[in-house]
């Protein structure tokens, strides 16, 4: 991986899940670089994403210092695996009237469950709202607690219907929207 000297010092340094939400707040900031190359910070664009919108890979977000759910969830699996600290990736995933098909998912949001001692981490960067690092006592408590609050979010900003998927590889980069959705189907395990 290319990445520079200070963020490899600083990724060698990390030692435990809440070294990861400080790495977040010195490092990556949340937002995207968008298929015309413009880098969209606390944002993903507006109006256009759908369109506009394109995963970055681990290595891209590192060089940018940039990523949304998607790609803080494929950095926070790579900081855990470095640290050898069990881990799974989930998504919730929200459909709309307009949006009912699987591949045509309305909203999304990716994060990572880490296995620390005798509790499981949901460790939450990029949604703003919902920012931290919350402790349950198993994984199906973290997961139905994690899912019904994106799920509840999503219903608010208009979902009619959530699912919830767990998968093991990092997303790649380069996918737009709709191709991360179809992405998923592919790859993902529905819960």
């Amino acid at each position: 991986m290319t990445i520079n000297d200070e963020l490899k010092t600083t990724i060698s340094n990390l030692r435990q899940p809440e070294d990861i939400m400080s790495f977040f707040d010195n490092f990556i900031d949340y937002g995207c670089i968008d298929v015309d190359s413009i880098k969209h910070v606390d944002s993903l664009g507006g109006n256009d994403f759908r369109a506009k919108y394109r995963t970055l890979g681990l290595e891209d977000s590192l060089k940018y210092r940039i990523g949304a759910c998607i790609e803080q969830t494929n950095v926070t699996k790579y900081l855990l695996d470095r640290m050898g600290i069990e881990n799974r990736t989930l998504c919730t995933r929200g459909y709309s009237e307009k949006h009912k098909a699987p591949d045509d998912l309305y909203l999304v949001h990716c994060y990572t469950l880490a296995y620390v001692d005798s509790k499981v981490l949901n460790i939450e960067h990029s949604d703003s709202e919902m920012r931290g690092i919350r402790s349950y006592i198993s994984a199906e408590e973290a997961i139905r607690e994690t899912h019904k609050l994106f799920s509840d979010k999503f219903i608010r900003h208009g979902a009619c219907e959530t699912i919830l998927c767990e998968y093991k590889e990092l997303i790649p980069g380069g996918l737009s929207f709709l191709e991360f959705n179809k992405h998923m189907n592919s790859i993902a395990h529905y819960i």
